[in-house]
């Protein structure tokens, strides 16, 4: 099987529909993009730009996404559509779905509106090509692996409304150089910084109540934490001893002193 043709009356595809379609290159579909962003697929295997990495709406290859009506963007909805440069998300947009444009790698520029809520777990994973990301203060919480191996990204604002980073959210990007988590985060997720070896230094908000296991490890280049509170408050925040595992030596600068990586005062 080589190419596809899915008409509009399609609403949803079932689990595994094209498991092992490994030649497929083509999907057309006969509605409009807005109607396939709301297809309902099982799992990825339910979606045949999982092999074909081509979407095609009218006989037009779809490399630039423009959105106008749709309020949800499904899960799996543009995985590993690889054809994808940019993407326009409109106003009407609430959430963003579970894998929704995970593996698009030619992806380089995301336009988030201040309507949407929530990124699910994967949305942007291994968008090998995004460079930067800024999320509106809408967003308030960032799934697991939301932007996991966006190897080339340099920089990413999270907003004030942002209240959890999931596990995993920003592992492996590994251009990041610098992160601000603004006061509002209340959790830091296990492997959320993991492998991003570029980051020199993070800015932590006096909420942050805990960080899960490996957040920052293997972080090799990290030299200070900024943490907008007092030693005393760095040292109650719950933390797995495993959060700075294999990092650089940093040092944690507080607002009434300094601290080691492991949270001994220093001069």
């Amino acid at each position: 099987l080589k190419s596809v043709t899915i008409p509009d009356s399609v609403t949803s595809i079932g689990e595994g529909a094209f498991i092992v379609c490994t030649s497929l290159t083509k999907v057309n579909y006969t509605g409009t993009i807005d109607q396939w962003a709301k297809i309902e697929f099982d799992n990825y295997y339910s979606n045949p730009l999982y092999y074909a990495g081509r979407l095609y709406i009218g006989g037009e290859k779809v490399t630039k996404l423009n959105l106008t009506t749709t309020k949800t963007i499904s899960d799996y909805a543009f995985y590993n559509c690889d054809s994808l440069t940019s993407i326009t998300i409109p106003d009407s947009v609430k959430s963003i779905g579970d894998y929704a444009f995970k593996d698009c790698s030619s992806l380089t520029s995301i336009t988030i509106p201040n309507s949407v809520m929530s990124i699910g777990s994967c949305a942007f994973e291994y968008c090998t090509s995004l460079k930067s990301v800024t999320i509106p203060d809408s967003v308030t919480s960032i799934g697991e692996g939301a932007f996991r191996g966006c190897s080339r990204l340099t920089s990413i604002t999270i907003p004030d409304s942002v209240k959890s980073i999931g596990e995993g959210a920003f592992k492996d990007c590994n251009s990041l150089t610098s992160i601000t988590i603004p006061d509002s985060v209340k959790s830091i997720g296990s492997y959320a910084f993991s492998h991003c070896d570029s980051l020199t230094s993070i800015t932590i908000g006096n909420s942050v109540k805990s960080i899960g296991d490996y957040a920052f490890s293997d972080c090799t280049s990290l030299t200070s934490i900024i943490y907008n509170g007092t030693r005393k408050q760095w040292n109650n925040i719950k933390k797995v001893s495993s959060y700075n595992y294999n990092t650089g030596e940093f040092t944690v600068r507080c607002t009434d002193g300094n601290l080691d990586k492991y949270g001994n005062e220093i001069a």
